[in-house]
């Protein structure tokens, strides 16, 4: 089994020695980009990055994962794989004869069961793909499908025998793939009617868009075509359709939409700008981008309890480093200002009032506003595992950084002080992480702590 990996912005080939198929918690083990180390990699972090190409049916099985038998029956690999879902290769000689290099054909073919499987795992039977480009050439035609789901597929159906209704496809629902009397036949079973682009007219349609061929022979790659964007829900079932293959605990009734997550409730329904949101019962902002990743963010936060890695340090925020870090700012602002103004005072003559009415209320601006906003931020909450900083506002999940996107560090210990400190994070793209400035207690204990797991 062979996947397409997609993390901290690069892209790689990996073969696959288990898999947990769990929805949008899915996991595959295999190795990373240096193939130095065996990882449990998430296929979802939310968006997909793991695209398996060639996929293969494991015996072996582990609770909930498939697999090879020898990986699965290695104690010793999981308990490595459970505390720090990671392990090193070298304590693990027996991957060794899977390194090396791999070389992806320029198109895979269709000649068993398990290239049909290969297909159709990876764009999910075409659920919710439409039709890019169709070219014909005699009797090939070649399409390009945007699977919205993180690639672009392009198949060729080769030796047409019989085509119907394709040019006629809006966006497919689902569909089948078989092999047939010496040939293959795809069949589109659920869509709506339309054209390329994924335009949909919902002109009343009879029979089902069908191509009968003698080979089949595809490729695709990452990211999604010019003509993804969000999705427009028309009804509401249409987008309880989609939260369902997030999470079962989405329901319709009466109306609306109400999803649960935990001890909280999100209803959804529609307004006349877009859609209107109650969490557990209090009225929010009416949404009128994108409901889909809305509600899926919703239904995958991440709660503190939800972590399954060893936490190395779970600390909470120092709440007046942060006024006193924003404060310092807002300070040599000020006094540049002050100063502006009294050389317009006293060297062009400018009259006090005037000077004032001009000044003062900016002066104050500058002061007042980053307490009033730092003052009503609730308590930041950090929990440290050996590969992600995860953020958390109280208890509700903010953001995460994974600890191999710092590029560097810095330690600022407090005047005021001993043992309180700010640390400074940037990513390795040189651009500061919104989250990048953790003011704790034992600032240096948790400085080091974040260098050694960086190094390990």
């Amino acid at each position: 089994m062979l996947a397409i990996i997609l993390k901290n912005k690069e892209q790689y080939v990996s073969p696959i020695f288990a898999v947990k198929e769990a929805g949008w918690r899915s996991e595959v083990l295999a190795f990373d980009s240096r193939q130095s180390h065996i990882e449990r990699i998430r296929m979802w972090r939310p968006h997909r990055q793991v695209f398996i190409v060639d996929w293969e049916d494991f015996e072996g099985k582990r609770k909930k994962w498939t697999g090879y038998d020898w990986v699965l029956d290695d104690s010793r690999l999981w308990k490595a794989l459970r505390f720090r879902k990671r392990a090193d290769i070298s304590s693990f000689p027996e991957f060794g004869k899977y390194t090396g290099e791999i070389t992806l054909p320029e198109w895979f073919e269709l000649r068993q069961e398990k290239d049909i499987l290969s297909l159709m795992k990876l764009t999910f039977g075409f659920h919710d793909s439409f039709l890019m480009r169709v070219d014909q050439n005699g009797q090939d035609i070649e399409i390009e499908f945007d699977t919205t789901w993180g690639c672009i597929v392009t198949v060729k159906f080769q030796g047409v025998r019989d085509v119907a209704f394709v040019d006629r496809i809006g966006i497919i629902y689902d569909s089948e793939l078989e092999q047939t009397d010496g040939g293959f036949r795809w069949m589109v079973t659920c869509f709506d009617s339309g054209g390329i682009g994924g335009v949909v007219d919902d002109a009343p349609f009879s029979g089902e868009p069908y191509i009968f061929c003698d080979n089949i022979k595809w490729n695709m790659r990452t990211g999604m075509s010019r003509y993804s964007g969000e999705k427009k829900y028309n009804t509401l079932d249409e987008l309880y359709n989609d939260l369902k293959s997030v999470s079962d605990h989405v329901f319709l009734k009466d109306g609306q939409l109400i999803l649960h997550h935990k001890n909280d409730t999100l209803v959804i329904e529609k307004s006349p700008k877009g859609y209107r949101t109650y969490f557990n019962g209090k009225q929010e902002k009416e949404i009128t981008g994108d409901i889909f990743e809305h509600a899926s963010d919703f239904l995958t936060q991440i709660n503190p309890e939800d972590i399954e890695e060893e936490v190395l340090a779970d600390i909470q925020s120092v709440k007046p480093l942060y006024i006193w870090h924003y404060m310092k700012y807002a300070l040599f602002i000020s006094v540049l200002w002050s100063a502006l103004g009294l050389f317009l005072h006293f060297g062009e003559k400018m009259h006090w009032v005037l000077l004032a009415v001009l000044f003062l209320p900016v002066l104050l601006l500058v002061l007042i506003c980053p307490v009033v906003f730092l003052i009503g931020e609730t308590e930041r909450r950090y929990m440290i595992t050996p590969t992600k900083i995860y953020y958390f506002n109280g208890d509700v999940f903010c953001s995460l950084l994974y600890i191999s996107e710092i590029k560097d560090i810095k330690l600022y210990r407090s005047l005021l002080k001993k043992g309180i400190g700010t640390i400074k994070i940037r990513q390795k793209n040189a651009i500061t992480f919104g989250e990048g400035l953790i003011a704790v207690k034992e600032a240096e204990k948790i400085y080091k702590l974040i260098n050694q797991t960086r190094v390990v």
